[in-house]
Order: C-alpha cells, then sequence, then structure tokens
C-alpha cells in the first residue's frame, strides 16, 4: 500500500478502507485495565479526550496499549495509533492484536496533530492514540492550546475516544488525566 503524502491522500485512503462510521452509545470503551476502567467509571469515555501519563520509562505505557489492542479486537472495534515519535514496535504484540490497527508514522508533531484531527473526524475509529511519548516536553509544550481545543471539539462531536499517551501531563483540559508509575501505581 502507498504511503500517503497528504492529508488529502490520508482522508481518500482512510474513507476507501472504512465506509461505515461509528454509531455513539453512552458506555465507554473498555481499555482491559480494570484499575483505569474503574478509575474512568467503565473505560475511555466516547466523545472525550483522555490523557494516559507513563511518567517513568517501564511504567506500564506499552501493556495499557497492548491491554486496549486484546481489549478492542474482542470487541471487534477499531484503533488508529498515530506515533508521533516512532515508538512504537509492533513485533512486540501478535498479529492477530494488529487487525483491527491503523498505524500512522507521523515525521514530526504538526504532522501527527493533523492526522489526529482527520481520523477522529472520520468517525470510523472507536479508539484513536495519539503517542507523543518520546517527543520532547518542550516541542509539546510548544503547541498553542487551540490545537488540543480542536481536538477536544472534533472529539466531542465523534462516537469514538481519543486516547493521548504520554510521558509527562500537559494536554489542556482534559476531563480525564490518569498517571501510571512503577511504585505507587494508578
Amino acid at each position: 500500500m502507498p504511503k500517503p503524502t497528504t492529508i488529502a491522500a490520508l482522508r481518500t485512503l482512510v474513507a476507501a478502507w472504512t465506509p461505515v462510521p461509528l454509531a455513539r452509545s453512552g458506555e465507554g470503551i473498555a481499555t482491559g485495565v480494570p484499575a483505569i476502567d474503574a478509575v474512568l467509571g467503565g473505560g475511555l469515555p466516547r466523545g472525550r479526550v483522555t490523557e494516559v501519563v507513563s511518567a517513568a520509562p517501564s511504567s506500564g505505557g506499552e501493556l495499557i496499549f497492548g491491554a486496549l489492542l486484546a481489549s478492542t479486537r474482542a470487541a471487534r472495534l477499531r484503533v488508529a495509533l498515530i506515533d508521533a515519535a516512532d515508538g512504537f514496535a509492533p513485533k512486540n504484540y501478535g498479529a492477530d492484536l494488529l487487525r483491527h490497527l491503523v498505524w500512522v508514522r507521523a515525521r514530526s508533531l504538526p504532522e501527527a496533530l493533523g492526522c489526529a484531527d482527520v481520523l477522529v473526524r472520520d468517525g470510523n475509529y472507536a479508539v484513536l492514540v495519539l503517542d507523543v511519548r518520546g517527543i520532547a516536553a518542550r516541542v509539546l509544550r510548544k503547541q498553542p492550546s487551540s490545537t488540543w481545543q480542536r481536538l477536544r471539539l472534533a472529539a466531542e462531536q465523534g462516537a469514538g475516544a481519543v486516547l493521548v499517551q504520554s510521558a509527562a501531563g500537559f494536554v489542556p483540559a482534559v476531563p480525564w488525566r490518569v498517571t501510571v508509575g512503577v511504585a505507587g501505581g494508578l
């Protein structure tokens, strides 16, 4: 499959691959991690941006993503991953867990945010994961808050959930920010 080189090409590719938008329900989307689902009131809230902060290396960010893949696969839901820092290693997951995943490798944070904007508006993904772990905090903080507000507003209009995985809590105005750590847990 050729790599899209523009946002318009990405929109065309997404429209051809997933033509039926999701219907919105009141239920959250299970992450597969009972402690996180409990904190969030039943899973990732649809129509909302949630931030999961993996504050230290080996604090569970990859395990959370793996559990989310397993949970959404079992529920037959599609997931989009926007990998802003090229940190995703598909070899760490079984092929069956990747069948329902669309993986976007962004070359920069602005490109990742642009892809997130397109995919959250598409409406065909139950969960959109924007992984910004590996992006320097100073770069993340340079993004205008209007960029994050635009993503939040787009999420509110859709049926899917948006999950931002970060190394430090920085997304403004998120209703849910869950911090996981090695010693303290959730």
